[in-house]
């Protein structure tokens, strides 16, 4: 799947080592900033800012991230795209071994998801 994860941080005290403990909230916030690295291919929006994102995770004890998602439509062509995206890009935040993405049509899509950000990116008001 690529590289191997980046270990803990460690820092350099006093001529000893001191492993730096990020917390899982720290975590998840890194994950979703991560996220928005990954494009629709289809509208070049971010897949956080186009309202595809559901909810974020992280399973400490496994080291997971755990993302929901779903498309704009079940047939999306682009799907496999972004979710390879999410994977590739989640698995390099520091904390993460592995990635879960689980897409779901549970509630249809809405451009009423897309962020106030997304919309002036798409030039909508």
């Amino acid at each position: 799947m690529g590289a191997a994860p980046t270990p803990p941080a460690a820092r350099r005290t006093g001529g000893e080592r001191r492993e730096v403990t990020v917390t899982e909230a720290e975590i998840i916030a890194a994950l979703s900033e991560a996220a928005r690295d990954v494009l629709d291919p289809e509208t070049g929006l971010n897949v956080v800012d186009m309202g595809l994102i559901l909810k974020v995770g992280y399973a400490a004890e496994d080291r997971r991230a755990e993302i929901l998602m779903t498309f704009t439509t079940p047939g999306c062509p682009s799907g496999d795209i972004m979710v390879f995206g999410l994977e590739q890009r989640l698995a390099m935040v520091e904390g993460v071994e592995s990635v879960a993405v689980e897409v779901t049509f549970d509630e249809p899509w809405s451009p009423d998801w897309i962020t106030p950000e997304g919309r002036a990116a798409l030039g909508w008001r």
